[in-house]
């Protein structure tokens, strides 16, 4: 059975790889917008026995770590923070610190979860990619299958869902999104996405669509006929043995809440449907990704695939694939790396998940207000690389 999976999933990279089709040479020749990013080579994903889960750092390096992150907090006034470092061949470093709610005293602990926000991204099209394994959907599929009253749904393609080209209004881009009283269901949001005209044709150009996320999630409940929730238990929580990692449907009384400095933000805009509802500690999102980039949850090929398009983000050296991102150092400081895996945040939640190509450290970090993340990872990445 594993020789025949592994067969399959051969077949299926070599059939994502093939430029040879005229569909997928004229969604290229469509496509209007800045340069992409060159797809990386395969050969910079890890090795699947790189990684070592049950064993913690030596000592001394976990002291520095602990040190770093208590001297990080001070000079940022961190209220809540989660944070885990896979280094290959040499194990694991977490940290759970701060506040649930710093207002009512109520401190984070080793069964605190926080929001991921946009990296539920990378799970959401995760599962896709396994639903296409399965024949229960294909990347050329047309949204009009299953949501034919959206504009273009005739021409918008799953895979232009999932890489942000399909032009459907972002209906976080709407002035009424973050009233308290606004209806935040997936139907209300889809709702708001309805009564806005399309950004572009399909495959013209990339933005950012959340909108397009909540669809994909309303299709896997489709195809599967359960919740996302379920699907996410089930395919990705259940699979890799992860405890915290799930997608409720209400906010938990172990979940880090958002805050603006010393107060808690009553209703944050973290948790759409399949955009960004995740909720986990950062040991199980790390050994996640971990599991993705080693060809655990769908083979390597297709992990790589994930790639081949990478489009100009808002900021620069960022691209994105099929659910991934791409982050270019050469552009960013003029040094010879790359992270991989995806970032997320909201006005008072910054998340990130990145692999770093150079090192093939794996770090994910959870932060419960608006500091920057990218810039604790750099940090903490500095002195891994010491």
């Amino acid at each position: 059975m594993k020789k025949l999976n592994l067969i399959l999933g051969l077949l299926i990279g070599l059939m994502i790889f093939s430029c040879s089709s005229d569909s997928t040479l004229y969604a290229q020749n469509k496509y209007k917008g800045a340069p992409k990013h060159q797809q990386p080579s395969v050969d910079i994903l890890p090795n699947s026995t790189e990684y070592i889960l049950d064993q913690s750092l030596e000592e001394s390096l976990s002291i520095k770590l602990n040190q770093k992150i208590d001297k990080l907090i001070e000079q940022h006034n961190v209220v809540g923070i989660t944070a885990t470092i896979l280094i290959p061949e040499k194990g694991i470093w977490e940290t759970n610190r701060g506040f649930i709610s710093k207002p009512n005293n109520i401190i984070v602990d080793s069964s605190t979860v926080f929001y991921w926000a946009s990296v539920t991204k990378l799970i959401t099209s995760t599962i896709i990619n396994e639903l296409v394994i399965d024949g229960s959907i294909s990347f050329n599929d047309k949204l009009s299958e299953w949501y034919p009253d959206i504009q273009n749904a005739k021409k918008i393609t799953i895979e232009q869902l999932l890489n942000h080209t399909n032009g459907i209004y972002s209906f976080n881009s709407d002035s009424t999104f973050h009233y308290s009283d606004k209806d935040d269901s997936p139907i209300g949001l889809l709702e708001i996405s309805k009564t806005k005209e399309n950004l572009f044709k399909p495959g013209e150009y990339w933005s950012y669509s959340n909108t397009g996320y909540l669809l994909l999630a309303l299709i896997i409940e489709k195809i599967e006929s359960k919740t996302f929730e379920q699907v996410v238990k089930e395919r990705i929580s259940d699979s890799l043995h992860l405890k915290t990692l799930e997608a409720p449907k209400e906010i938990p009384s172990n979940l880090a809440l958002a805050h603006n400095k010393d107060t808690v933000i009553p209703k944050d805009s973290s948790g759409p449907l399949g955009a960004g509802n995740i909720i986990s500690n950062s040991k199980d999102i790390a050994v996640f990704l971990s599991a993705l980039l080693t060809g655990k949850i769908i083979p390597i090929e297709m992990v790589h695939a994930m790639m081949k398009d990478l489009y100009p983000m808002f900021n620069k050296g960022q691209y994105y694939g099929n659910g991934i991102m791409l982050y270019d150092f050469k552009e960013l400081n003029n040094t010879d790396n790359l992270w991989i895996g995806h970032s997320g945040g909201t006005e008072n939640y910054r998340t990130i998940a990145l692999f770093d190509v150079n090192s093939k450290v794996i770090m994910a970090i959870s932060i419960n207000e608006n500091i920057p993340v990218e810039a604790v990872a750099l940090r903490l990445m500095e002195l891994v690389n010491e």
